[in-house]
């Protein structure tokens, strides 16, 4: 993959960190809402994001979170 198809976040401390936490708290949380098609551009999206942590397990971890944390079941 070429340098420019990749997304770079730039975070400065722990602030920034905890922003992002939250920020992915609240996509998790609001996961059942989103159309499929968005939920796909944001896995492919983070599948490619430089500058933060990577985990090898971050789609089976998504799909843990988002069941475990879906409060539209019925």
């Amino acid at each position: 993959m070429a340098d420019q198809d990749r997304a770079l976040i730039d975070t400065h401390g722990e602030q920034d960190n905890v922003a992002l936490a939250q920020l992915g708290a609240a996509v998790i949380l609001a996961w059942p809402l989103l159309e499929a098609d968005m939920q796909r551009d944001l896995i492919a999206t983070a599948a490619v994001v430089d500058g933060v942590k990577r985990d090898p397990s971050f789609e089976e971890v998504l799909i843990r979170l988002v069941q475990m944390n879906n409060r539209s079941r019925g």
